[in-house]
């Protein structure tokens, strides 16, 4: 039986590469600043590029990608053989998100149409605030919806990346008494923010899989959320985003397979990160994921391959030097995460 492989990976700042979007003539930058550091862009694109051959997906979905599509058509051409074809989505500014696929793995891609997908375009009323007042709230990057077919059947794939959790000077604003709680309303805003957008993504899932129980969606990228609880959802929201999207147990026909719980415990993260809350502590964290609607766990049609979900450690580490100090020196801060599916 034919398969196919899909895969997410986070680009981590691909838009650093190349030239400013006020410039015409769309090029590689020779190099770049991250971090007060500077990078070869060569080496920094290289890099990403070997890792994502070493997995060779047939589908990929990019967060953190480049501005102009120009510019993640040259990644291509340049890196990965002009192997794929691409869409890029028209939000996130220079943190876009975009889908990669091979045109011999997949019989046909679009865009999906605006009028089926408005909940994931249109504001809608929130309170991220916490003030108990309703605003109209929008997706910081809205998800590119791509509507495939794959061995003449569908799946549509929604490709997500959530609001970051970062605050400019954080661990100065918590470390010192003064300035705490100004942080903690932030972090708070930013959390309620995820789930606002988490939410909105799971009532679009919900409308759909009422209409069409047997609908095969997946949703997959960087939802800047893992599982557990941290300080925060602890203490005041008191619930995660993974959570919310996965769906309720009181709608089991709508629960989606989550991919990576294929991967042995120990070793089921993504990204690895200093949280300096409550006191500081190196985690690791499961912050990309792909879920599976109920339709893609039948026994026929498009279907998912028991026991393949996967976080690509060995693909990530194969490209890491210098224990990944510089931008140029990791494909990625992110390890990506691949499902296969079959047919």
């Amino acid at each position: 039986m034919p398969r196919v492989r899909i895969c997410s990976v986070n680009g981590e700042w691909m838009n650093d590469w190349f030239t400013p979007d006020a410039d015409p003539n769309v090029d590689w930058r020779e190099e770049f600043t991250r971090d007060g550091q500077t990078n070869d862009t060569e080496q920094t694109a290289s890099r990403l590029a070997a890792m994502i051959r070493a997995i060779d997906p047939d589908v990929l979905a990019l967060e953190e990608g480049p501005s102009r599509r120009a510019e993640l058509a040259l990644f291509v051409r340049d890196h990965l053989a002009d192997a794929y074809e691409s869409f890029l989505g028209d939000s996130g500014a220079a943190q876009k998100l975009g889908l990669l696929y091979k045109p011999g793995s997949v019989d046909s891609a679009q865009l999906a149409p605006h009028a089926e997908i408005a909940d994931l375009i249109e504001d809608w009323d929130a309170d991220v605030n916490g003030d108990a007042v309703l605003d109209l709230y929008g997706f910081t990057r809205t998800p590119l919806v791509v509507d495939l077919v794959i061995g003449g059947h569908p799946l549509q794939t929604i490709v997500a990346h959530t609001k970051s959790n970062f605050i400019n000077r954080g661990r100065d604003l918590w470390e010192d008494p003064a300035t705490r709680q100004s942080y903690i309303v932030a972090a708070l805003v930013n959390r309620r923010r995820i789930s606002a957008e988490g939410m909105r993504i799971r009532r679009y899932l919900d409308r759909r899989l009422t209409d069409a129980p047997d609908t095969a969606i997946m949703v997959l990228g960087d939802l800047n959320d893992g599982p557990g609880l941290d300080y925060f959802e602890e203490r005041y929201i008191t619930h995660n985003v993974t959570d919310i999207l996965v769906g309720s147990a009181f709608a089991p026909e709508r629960v989606f397979t989550h991919a990576q719980h294929d991967v042995a415990a120990n070793d089921r993260y993504t990204a690895v990160f200093e949280d300096f809350v409550p006191t500081p502590e190196v985690k690791r964290l499961l912050l990309d994921h792909i879920l599976l609607s109920p339709g893609l766990s039948r026994a026929d049609g498009l279907r998912r391959i028991d026991g393949s979900g996967a976080i690509r450690h060995a693909e990530h580490e194969a490209q890491v030097v210098d224990n990944g100090a510089r931008r140029q020196d990791r494909p990625s801060d992110h390890r990506p995460v691949s499902i296969d599916l079959e047919h």
